[in-house]
């Protein structure tokens, strides 16, 4: 697709624009309760917390780990205001992986969700977590670790100042580092998510103001530039849900006049199946459906466009580059396809054995995406060193574009599953498995599940000492004591080599 002429200026700044036009309307509503954060609300508010940050804690990283909620959000355009880097970790994050992901990174303060402090509150103690905000709820009071609320932070005095950011600077630092083949932190600068945000609305070309409903986690990708900062950039207001639920979804579908939703395949699945269940009519009420994450099923295309008159799209990105394709909802009849570079993105189709070899149409190779706002590298230089070729990132997957340009998913060339659309790298379970005292040898790998996608599971060689002693299971709790629940193993193959 073509250039377009990007507007120089941290995202927050939009939304502060907003405000002043539109400042009593609501920029936030949260699902289960209705609770309405205000334009004007939400820009005082992220400004408060920007000043309290600032008052604490300059020029160093911030840990984010909040579930999707309206004071969530506000917590995260604080720390974006207050010119420190956002760590955004999932919520889900546990103990190990908690540990891998700050381990090292000298971070003092963090705005977490209740629950996920509570759960692991021992571990950020460990790592040197000094302060935290709390943006929802209440929590036990900890030695050691000052626990602030968001009433502290509001009753904090100072009057905001408009820091003179330079938007190459890290706004936003990211897990999940897909073309590396293992966790470590992604670096996004302010221009760069400004820049992912604007040219994903140029391209979705909304002809509707956007009532989005908030699912992913706004600590990914597809939650945090599709769901929330996209339509809060065209004006529209984003409806955030901690949790799925299909029923309670289909229930408020009217209710808040969703028109707009962004998620995983297997959410359509579930919402679909809940709208035929109960014969109702919700045709003209969802405008627009982007799938992200994973590949999206012909059939649940046709199910949505025949329950609510209107397209379900797929999108296509990563950890390093945002969104980089999307399908056109003119072409939404076209089934299978990751649709057309963004305004702004540069694609080349290549050899996976050698990117010098540009190839022609309709034949698979890597892909390699431009664009200004790529990832501006890992925290280890030579990775970010790997993952480029000419200006280019490398993305890992293999992919066609047909005679029409469109792109079309072929499989993987990098070492990661994906579950219910959450990336896992097999090396960090193998990192696990190798730390069990009688494990010599690990290697994990995906067995194929038509509802999930892959199921990780692990091959090990025992040390000789412990060979027909230490049972499955043992390794299976190990390992999954220590891991979120969608990174799991679900199986263990004792073998005597690799």
């Amino acid at each position: 697709m073509s250039q377009i002429n990007f507007l120089d200026k941290p995202i927050f700044s939009f939304f502060d624009s907003i405000s002043n036009e539109k400042p009593n309307d609501c920029a936030l509503i949260q699902m289960e309760n209705s609770h309405c954060i205000t334009w004007n609300h939400m820009k005082e508010m992220s400004n408060k917390i920007a000043n309290w940050i600032n008052s604490i804690s300059k020029n160093s990283q911030i840990l984010f780990a909040c579930h999707n909620t309206v004071d969530a959000v506000i917590g995260l355009i604080g720390i974006m205001k207050s010119g420190n880097p956002a760590v955004l970790i999932d919520p889900l994050t546990i103990s190990e992986d908690l540990k891998q992901e700050i381990e090292g990174k000298n971070i003092k303060t963090a705005v977490v969700s209740w629950q996920f402090f509570e759960r692991e509150k021992e571990t950020l103690k460990k790592e040197g977590i000094e302060n935290v905000l709390i943006v929802d709820g209440q929590v036990k009071e900890e030695e050691n670790i000052n626990i602030y609320y968001i009433k502290d932070v509001l009753s904090f005095d100072k009057n905001y100042e408009n820091k003179d950011l330079n938007l190459d600077d890290i706004s936003v630092v990211m897990y999940y580092a897909g073309i590396a083949g293992r966790t470590m932190q992604t670096y996004h600068t302010y221009r760069g998510l400004s820049h992912a945000v604007q040219a994903l609305s140029k391209t979705i070309n909304f002809d509707f103001i956007p009532n989005s409903l908030v699912i992913s986690p706004i600590t990914h990708v597809l939650g945090l530039q599709i769901s929330l900062l996209t339509p809060l950039f065209n004006k529209g207001r984003a409806i955030m849900t901690s949790r799925w639920d299909s029923k309670l979804t289909m229930k408020t579908l009217k209710l808040y006049n969703i028109n707009f939703i962004s998620a995983a395949p297997l959410v359509f699945d579930s919402l679909i199946d809940s709208i035929e269940k109960s014969n109702e009519d919700f045709k003209n009420t969802l405008r627009l459906g982007i799938s992200a994450g994973a590949p999206l099923k012909p059939e649940t295309q046709d199910k949505f466009y025949k329950i609510f008159s209107s397209p379900l799209v797929q999108a296509y990105g990563m950890t390093e580059a945002w969104v980089v394709s999307y399908q056109p909802k003119e072409y939404f009849e076209i089934k299978n396809t990751l649709g057309l570079p963004l305004y702004g993105v540069e694609i080349k189709v290549v050899s996976p054995d050698d990117p010098s070899k540009e190839l022609g149409k309709n034949q698979v190779g890597e892909l390699l995406v431009k664009s200004s706002w790529i990832m501006k590298g890992y925290e280890d230089d030579n990775e970010t060193k790997k993952a480029f070729y000419n200006g280019f990132l490398k993305t890992g997957d293999l992919v066609l574009i047909d005679d029409k340009g469109f792109l079309y998913f072929k499989g993987v060339k990098k070492r990661m599953l994906k579950y219910k659309a959450y990336p896992i790298f097999p090396k960090d379970l193998e990192s696990i498995l190798l730390t069990h005292y009688a494990v010599k040898e690990a290697f994990v790998f995906g067995e194929k599940d038509p509802d999930v996608g892959e199921l990780p599971v692990a091959k090990v060689v025992l040390k000789e000492d412990y060979k027909g002693k230490i049972k499955e299971e043992e390794l299976i709790n190990y390992v999954n004591s220590k891991v979120a629940f969608y990174k799991k193993l679900r199986k263990v193959y004792f073998v005597d080599s690799l």
